[in-house]
């Protein structure tokens, strides 16, 4: 059985973990994960491709961009599934926000599953300018402008229905054929 190609792209270490934590909840296929920093080739080889991508700034990491510039049309031809890692999502029901609708609209994808996840907010970890953007973001959206704070505003059981329709979406294929 092709495995599963989990890929992500992370600046915190928030998307990595929410990456991880798919990859344990997809056990039944046999997952390769990896960072988009070195993305194995061929990704063909695969039984499906998941992206977890952070945002930043409302742009999605810079990796994640990169492979879907260069893989947009071998994309089209495999079941793939997105998610889209910010703390805007935290308001959210884990539907596909702005920054996951523009990201698939740009390079013409179909993703059989998107979640918009939240991420994790830390401050203490973030460079001075950094900090400050975030915080301002933060003041503009009702969440904590104190520039201490660290929340982890991820929905663990969002990520775990997502999960399972991707267990459901690629059961379903292996059965059609």
């Amino acid at each position: 059985m092709k495995p599963i190609l989990i890929l992500y792209a992370s600046r915190d270490g928030q998307a990595q973990r929410i990456a991880q934590t798919l990859a344990v909840h997809l056990n039944t296929w046999p997952v390769q994960l990896c960072n988009l920093k070195t993305p194995p080739a061929p990704i063909t080889s695969s039984t499906a491709i998941i992206v977890v991508a952070s945002v930043r700034y409302g742009q999605h990491h810079p990796e994640a961009l990169q492979f879907f510039r260069q893989n947009a049309k071998q994309l089209a031809h495999m079941p793939l599934a997105i998610a889209s890692v910010s703390l805007s999502a935290r308001k959210g029901d884990g539907s596909p926000n702005s920054y996951l609708k523009k990201l698939i609209h740009q390079y013409q994808l179909a993703p059989f599953a998107a979640l918009s996840i939240a991420g994790k907010l830390n401050y203490p970890r973030y460079g001075w300018l950094d900090k400050q953007i975030i915080r301002l973001i933060m003041r503009m959206t009702g969440g904590p402008s104190d520039g201490i704070s660290c929340i982890e505003y991820t929905d663990w059981p969002q990520l775990t229905a997502f999960a399972q329709k991707i267990t459901a979406h690629l059961r379903q294929d292996n059965a059609d054929g």
